[in-house]
């Protein structure tokens, strides 16, 4: 077990760091222990563990564990209430050509807030989805917002990003399931069959005409007139359930 005593030490530079997306290439933070335990058990490089409790650190004992004080915790924490336990864990990286084989795909487009990204994610790994592409402008899958929201669930489904032309590919072996605001399909009565990729779009513009232009089907959430639009997060949270109990 290392200690370190000094706001000042390379070591925690190195970690704030990477509360800028930019520097988030190789390695990202894991905060708070569920997180953390999940990224461990997925068997991720493990660069560093810190924590402020030493008995925390000896569950970690097969790994580099560093003992620091709360004003360092507070220093590298990206949170307002500073964790118990902080890690630096390789960021994962999956090949795209490996969700070719999955049955189950979400698709987000242009997602921008964070939170709702990993809630997605979480919301994701409870149906059962096999992995998550991104299109577009996308936050930072790995920021640590969205490793928070998703409660460690992220750690348990591939993500990676797709173009227009790689999905082009998936339409040889997958339907391509749009959902939209006024399709005169709705979401109770989906019958689409595996394998799928299920694509949202953005609450404030929707799926982008290219994605609309390769899609095999649409569907909608039917609801009240002169509701708002429901949130990304709820709405794939719904189309997830329906589409679970067609496929069991």
């Amino acid at each position: 077990m290392n200690e370190i005593t000094s706001i000042s030490n390379n070591t925690v530079k190195d970690i704030v760091k990477l509360h800028q997306k930019k520097y988030r290439d190789e390695f990202i933070i894991v905060e708070g222990e569920k997180s953390l335990e999940s990224a461990v058990e997925t068997g991720l490089k493990i660069k560093g563990i810190f924590s402020c409790n030493k008995d925390l650190l000896e569950k970690y004992k097969d790994f580099e564990t560093y003992l620091i004080n709360d004003k360092i915790m507070e220093k590298i924490s990206t949170t307002e209430s500073a964790p118990t336990v902080l890690g630096i864990i390789a960021r994962p990286k999956y090949n795209l050509e490996h969700f070719k084989k999955f049955k189950k795909i979400v698709l987000l487009d242009n997602i921008k807030d964070a939170g709702n990204l990993g809630t997605i994610i979480r919301t994701a790994a409870a149906f059962d989805i096999d992995g998550i592409l991104l299109f577009g402008d996308c936050t930072d899958e790995y920021s640590p917002k969205t490793i928070r929201s998703s409660a460690g669930n992220i750690f348990k489904i591939p993500l990676t990003h797709a173009t227009l032309e790689q999905l082009s590919e998936f339409k040889k072996s997958h339907k391509m399931v749009t959902t939209v605001v006024n399709s005169k399909n709705y979401i109770r009565d989906y019958n689409v069959k595996e394998p799928y990729i299920v694509m949202f779009g953005s609450e404030a513009q929707g799926l982008c005409k290219e994605l609309l232009s390769i899609g095999d089907v649409s569907y909608t959430i039917p609801m009240k007139d002169g509701v708002e639009s429901l949130n990304l997060a709820v709405s794939c949270g719904i189309f997830l359930y329906e589409i679970s109990k067609y496929t069991g």
